[in-house]
């Protein structure tokens, strides 16, 4: 259902590109499964029209529920299984996006982990605790910029802030997510994991 959707969007040529957690998934790290499609563009006057227009398409090939339509926010369910929410972000967004086999415009991983740090600090979601983990260690990330570009979209992330919420995350929680097999993580060496990535990151401090 996910690759039925995304081909019909692509196809319309829009500029929403794919992110969050089925980007990072099947794009970056095949770690988890995740249900929904997260699809961006950033301070588009006409976002309302492009979202009429993706919706006029989706009719044709799908039942779709329009969940919520505001002038930044669109929110789908797509045949009574497909969550698809679109968001005109804030202007700013770090690095180029990326051409993949599933989609045309995805995200790049830098810019995904810092929309994933600002999530951290505004609601408790496992899966973005495993996001975050699970990026630092497929790239070497420089956390100063990183939340130099974070601290562009959303005022007053600190990495102080950021640990402790990492440091706090329940890690039992883990056992929550729909990992995939080529991943095997236990709650000791998660665990262990979350603190290496905190000694990183308030290093910078």
């Amino acid at each position: 259902m996910q690759d039925k959707v995304l081909k019909l969007i692509d196809d319309l040529d829009t500029p929403f590109y794919l992110t969050g957690g089925t980007a990072l998934s099947r794009c970056y790290l095949n770690h988890r499964y995740s249900d929904d499609l997260d699809l961006f563009v950033n301070d588009k006057p006409h976002f309302l029209k492009i979202i009429d227009s993706i919706l006029i398409n989706l009719n044709k090939k799908f039942k779709v529920n329009v969940i919520i339509r505001s002038k930044s926010y669109a929110s789908l369910m797509i045949n009574d299984i497909l969550k698809v929410d679109f968001v005109n972000d804030v202007s700013f967004r770090y690095g180029k996006l990326e051409k993949k086999v599933i989609y045309s415009k995805v995200d790049n991983l830098e810019n995904i982990l810092s929309n994933k740090l600002s999530a951290l600090i505004s609601r408790d979601e496992t899966k973005d605790v495993v996001d975050i983990l699970m990026i630092s260690k497929k790239i070497k990330v420089n956390w100063k910029k990183i939340f130099s570009d974070v601290n562009s979209k959303a005022v007053g992330i600190f990495p102080i802030d950021v640990s402790r919420r990492l440091i706090d995350f329940p890690v039992e929680m883990i056992d929550l997510i729909k990992w995939t097999d080529c991943i095997k993580y236990n709650v000791k060496s998660f665990k262990t994991d979350i603190g290496l990535l905190c000694d990183s990151i308030l290093k910078i401090t």
